[in-house]
């Protein structure tokens, strides 16, 4: 068992050493974010690292809010959240949620960290109305299935609940994530503080939130992963993990140290002290990983599936 499996450490094209990257791989990282490269790059990319893994076969995670452009050079743009849920067009978050995946995975990528079920007027949000966001995102992720990707709602319990009490959140912020609890690969907690919560911790390293609020008072039971720890700008990272792990947190993305948080997990693991925490991240990435690669879905060229999202607005 290898405890650098929690870790997907990120890719930046430009910045990044290839050779850094193949070390990690080969060290047994359970995956990487990518971020900046064309298609061409990525797919370059995801075929040399997984050609290093000691497994049959490394998780690609896509970190976006809307759409693969914002990681994708090359990658067609698509209508954003808050224009199909000014129109409660289901039908178009169910078609965004298939041809981003397609597109993903033409390219190497299995895992879409979105959508993003916050409540709100604008952008990556879908609209103000809870259960039309549970709609519209649940029709995302539908459509994410179809097309043979896995997703993650983010972010819990819901920015917009920042200033709010816990009764207002009950009926608003937590409604899509309550209606997507079946249907959801995954959930990212924010890297916010919620003072009306947990004034001392960010969500994502909050007992209160994740283990309290959302595994025991609404009685979630799947995977809960990072928000991508290079965002945050946390200085000791190798301490904040060991918090997140202690609080739930299952898969650790993108930090600013990769070294250094694989050096912190390899070492508590060897003194024993996260044995459970990490055998129990490992089952569900193993889950995650037979769940992709024997998703009966139709294999598309880079060239179809980029069309297809070019042609998203003439097709409706």
């Amino acid at each position: 068992m290898k405890p650098a499996r929690i870790v997907f450490p990120g890719f930046w094209f430009g910045k990044s050493e290839l050779a850094q990257a193949k070390k990690q791989a080969a060290r047994g990282v359970g995956g990487f974010c990518v971020y900046g490269g064309t298609a061409k790059q990525v797919k370059h990319f995801v075929e040399t690292v997984r050609e290093v893994s000691p497994y049959d076969h490394l998780l690609i995670c896509a970190d976006i809010e809307e759409d693969l452009s914002e990681v994708i050079k090359d990658a067609p743009a698509l209508p954003v959240n808050a224009e199909l849920g000014k129109a409660e067009d289901t039908e178009g978050a169910y078609r965004k949620g298939l041809i981003t995946a397609r597109m993903a995975r033409s390219i190497g990528i299995d895992w879409l960290l979105s959508p993003v079920v916050d409540i709100g007027y604008q952008s990556p949000a879908f609209c103000e109305v809870p259960m039309s966001v549970a709609r519209l995102a649940g029709d995302y992720v539908a459509g994410v299935a179809n097309g043979g990707a896995l997703n993650c709602i983010k972010y819990f319990p819901g920015v917009s609940g920042i200033l709010k009490t816990l009764a207002q959140m009950e009926d608003a912020e937590f409604v899509p994530y309550k209606h997507m609890f079946r249907r959801c690969d995954a959930i990212m907690p924010s890297d916010m503080v919620f003072a009306n919560i947990d004034p001392a911790n960010r969500a994502m390293m909050s007992e209160k939130i994740i283990k309290g609020l959302l595994k025991k008072r609404l009685n979630y039971k799947g995977c809960v992963v990072g928000a991508p720890l290079f965002k945050s700008h946390i200085r000791n990272e190798a301490s904040a993990v060991m918090k997140m792990i202690a609080c739930g947190v299952e898969m650790i993305l993108a930090p600013h140290d990769p070294e250094a948080v694989l050096d912190a997990v390899e070492k508590e693991f060897d003194k024993g002290r996260i044995v459970d925490e990490v055998t129990h991240s490992i089952s569900n990435h193993e889950i995650f990983t037979s769940k992709v690669v024997n998703m009966p879905v139709p294999v598309f060229t880079v060239k179809e599936a980029f069309e297809m999202a070019k042609n998203f607005k003439k097709e409706k």
